[in-house]
């Protein structure tokens, strides 16, 4: 009897299905979604929809649709979706959020919020801030794309693994959206080539759950990405070391980074003040050096201008982070973990904006070349 009893309870599990299980042609499943302010507040939401079309002779062919609405909240706007589709729309597979910068500066987390308290949505979603207006990138459609549903998601894929953007999603930022001591960035695009094309800028500093219209330049991207431990497949550089020389590609090289480390320590200084310091050390490649005459006595003068160059640009970096109020590298939560008594002074919503952040990079150079 107990044995049968187990038998008949295995097959009740087993043929139990899942309480928020839909079947596919229920539902019409968006790839890529817009959301973007009006000039008058509104609420608008724009989406991608894939459609395949079957095709006897081989693969089918992929068409897109473009459905917007607006609303008062995120879940408003999608319903007045639901009313122009024969099915119902789920954002639960979308691969790609695009955020206008208007909308991102106001605060994103009211139209995020049903993405985190709904279980059926796509946390691993990817967060973009579109300059401008988002509807505008979502419908450039370049005609050499295969498939156009992953053109921008392509984009940010191949940011990654240049070490141009940072691998992000809902789920990894929504611990700094509201938590004091630790900011973020996403990634920033803009329509280009009179709306042809959308093309990578850099990186949109965020403080807290806005955006703060500031930005790191996609040629400062990697380094700081670098300083933050993250690498993807490729790293390289390309920056000044000379000035005055002729022609003027005489006075630039680009390295590639073969290996790396990064720490970033925080803590009071003798004035009683917050310090950090990075500490970046590079094993670099050079790839290109237009004078071409790069010899053993030349190695010594060209790490010095590296790390000369490198350490300026980092400062750069870090003026920018700090007049955004954007604490990327964590400091806050690092003086809150090590030094709480210390932490419970500060007003690091006016603090961190005059705490000394000092970079310190070293650079290694393993080869210049296969050529001379």
């Amino acid at each position: 009897m107990k044995k049968l009893t187990m038998i008949l309870l295995c097959c009740v599990l087993l043929l139990s299905g899942c309480w928020d299980a839909r079947e596919f042609k229920e539902v019409k499943l968006g790839i890529t979604a817009a959301y973007d302010l009006t000039d008058d507040g509104v609420y608008k939401n724009t989406i991608l929809i894939p459609n395949v079309q079957n095709s006897s002779q081989g693969p089918g062919k992929e068409s897109t649709q473009f459905l917007t609405s607006t609303g008062k909240t995120s879940s408003q706007s999608r319903s007045n979706i639901d009313r122009r589709l024969s099915s119902t729309y789920s954002p639960a597979q979308l691969d790609v959020v695009l955020l206008g910068s208007n909308l991102a500066k106001q605060d994103i987390y009211p139209y995020l919020d049903a993405y985190y308290r709904d279980p059926r949505m796509h946390l691993d979603c990817v967060p973009v801030v579109v300059k401008g207006s988002a509807e505008q990138a979502l419908k450039v459609v370049p005609e050499s794309e295969v498939r156009p549903s992953e053109y921008i998601e392509g984009i940010i894929e191949s940011e990654v693994e240049t070490t141009n953007s940072v691998e992000v999603s809902l789920q990894s930022i929504g611990s700094e959206l509201y938590e004091e001591g630790e900011d973020f960035v996403l990634p920033l695009m803009e329509v280009g080539d009179a709306g042809k094309t959308v093309s990578y800028e850099g990186l949109a500093l965020f403080h807290k759950s806005s955006y703060t219209g500031k930005d790191i330049d996609y040629d400062h991207t990697t380094l700081f990405l670098l300083m933050k431990k993250v690498k993807g497949k490729v790293a390289r550089i390309s920056t000044k070391l000379y000035e005055g020389k002729k022609p003027e590609p005489d006075n630039y090289t680009t390295i590639n980074i073969e290996d790396f480390s990064s720490s970033v320590k925080s803590k009071p200084d003798k004035q009683n003040k917050v310090r950090t310091d990075i500490k970046l050390e590079l094993t670099v490649m050079i790839q290109e050096y237009p004078q071409d005459h790069l010899s053993l006595s030349d190695l010594p003068e060209v790490k010095k201008n590296l790390e000369q160059a490198l350490t300026d640009q980092a400062n750069e970096t870090i003026r920018t982070i700090q007049e955004a109020n954007s604490d990327v590298f964590g400091i806050g939560r690092s003086m809150y973990g090590h030094y709480p008594s210390y932490w419970k002074k500060l007003d690091w919503e006016k603090d961190f904006k005059e705490i000394k952040i000092v970079p310190h990079i070293t650079v290694n150079i393993r080869s210049r070349g296969i050529f001379r």
